[in-house]
């Protein structure tokens, strides 16, 4: 019997974000499943390295059930560091980042970079802004870099604001809008794009693990709307969809894991070349490395290009050495991944069946790293109509899906 639940370790977390995630009652029989539950969400907060719990027997007969918890680097200091980005390269980026604000959970970053990519905004959320899961973002920034396939620089700022809440477990909404201008320059000419942005989603979620699922689902279906403030004929529709799937293959603590996912993105309106989409590089089909201003000419690579995609990931992931805690709280670990990518691109959806496909296979490793998630390295080889790339080597950040 369970008479009493207890935290320990969240020194800067306050008491009810952990409390609010326990669905293990009192006064009830240990329900061991249950326990492995909440242990999940509160990894699933991200703010912890490590997330243990036990039930420890009392004289009475009766156990406590506790909570072990080893807070994770939650702030950075107002600092200046280099970091890379796969499509725009090096640049010096200064901030200050708080993951766990005023230790409730919320988010704020403010902050900018200079180099490949000139910026400056700020970012903040709170999952339980106004209570029971109703949560709120808000974003505002601006941001130069030069394109990455087009002989433009491109200047985009903007300001976008979301409300989401959870029904139930498994079913979460967000609902927002925004403002966005968008120059695309040359030494020829400017266009700019002004839109109001109205986006809706909603997910599918029964995954046990956010940032690195061991079972369950994640569907994802997600709208923005395009709204030209000067010329209607640049609005446009955007539908992207996502369905993922993992499935655990044995019990051993160290984790072996098939992924799957599919991936659509559908557009109706407005199609300048400016909004092209490419496959290529550590987000779509890997094996590919990003296009550059060579492989976007129509004798080249033209087929990597398009308004409308579906591509296809499969991954065989195993733990090596599972996530922990170290001596300065930061957590690591190391995982393998073995994958398979797939997808077809083209300017419309209807010419989607007349493209070839485009494939890539590869392998690569997953280490947590703290406010990000996890740091990815991939090498792939690129496949399409009987021939094989040279290998190409993606980073990134976060799971693919």
């Amino acid at each position: 019997m369970i008479s009493s639940i207890e935290f320990r370790g969240n020194d800067k977390t306050k008491d009810y974000i952990i409390e609010r995630e326990i669905q293990h009652q009192i006064n009830t029989v240990l329900d061991s499943s249950l326990a492995e539950e909440d242990r999940d969400r509160l990894d699933n907060l991200g703010l912890f390295s490590e997330v243990k719990w036990k039930a420890v027997p009392l004289e009475n007969g009766t156990a406590v059930l506790q909570y072990s918890i080893i807070e994770s680097i939650q702030k950075t200091p107002p600092a200046a560091f280099p970091t890379y980005d796969e499509k725009t390269g090096w640049s010096i980026t200064g901030g200050w980042i708080i993951q766990n604000f005023r230790g409730r959970n919320q988010y704020l970053s403010i902050g900018g970079s200079i180099g490949a990519e000139d910026s400056y905004g700020l970012y903040f959320s709170d999952p339980w802004m106004f209570g029971n899961h109703v949560s709120l973002n808000l974003e505002l920034g601006r941001t130069f870099f030069e394109h990455l396939f087009l002989d433009r620089s491109v200047a985009s700022s903007g300001f976008e604001l979301e409300l989401g809440r959870w029904f139930g477990e498994h079913v979460k909404t967000m609902i927002g809008t925004g403002l966005e201008q968008n120059k695309f320059s040359n030494p020829l000419d400017t266009l700019t794009f002004s839109y109001i942005a109205p986006q809706w989603s909603i997910a599918y979620d029964t995954r046990d693990i956010f940032w690195n699922p061991g079972q369950g689902f994640h569907f994802l279906h997600f709208f923005y709307w395009k709204l030209d403030r000067t010329n209607e004929e640049k609005s446009a529709l955007i539908w992207r969809q996502s369905y993922s799937t993992f499935i655990s293959l044995g019990s051993n603590p160290k984790k072996l894991v098939l992924a799957m996912n599919i991936t659509a993105h559908r557009r109706w309106g407005g199609k300048h070349d400016v909004w092209l989409k490419y496959f290529g590089g550590s987000y779509s089909v890997r094996g590919w490395p990003l296009p550059d201003r060579g492989s976007y000419l129509p004798s080249r690579q033209s087929f990597r290009f398009g308004h409308e995609y579906v591509h296809a990931s499969l991954e065989l992931r195993k733990d090596i050495i599972p996530k922990f805690a170290t001596a300065y709280k930061i957590e690591t670990g190391l995982s393998v991944v073995g994958f398979v990518d797939a997808g077809l691109i083209a300017s419309d959806w209807s010419r989607l069946p007349d493209q070839q496909l485009m494939a890539g296979t590869g392998f690569g490793i997953r280490i947590p790293f703290p406010l990000i998630d996890v740091i990815r390295l991939d090498l792939g080889w690129g496949f399409r109509q009987g021939k094989w790339n040279s290998p190409a080597l993606h980073w990134g950040i976060a799971q693919k899906f």
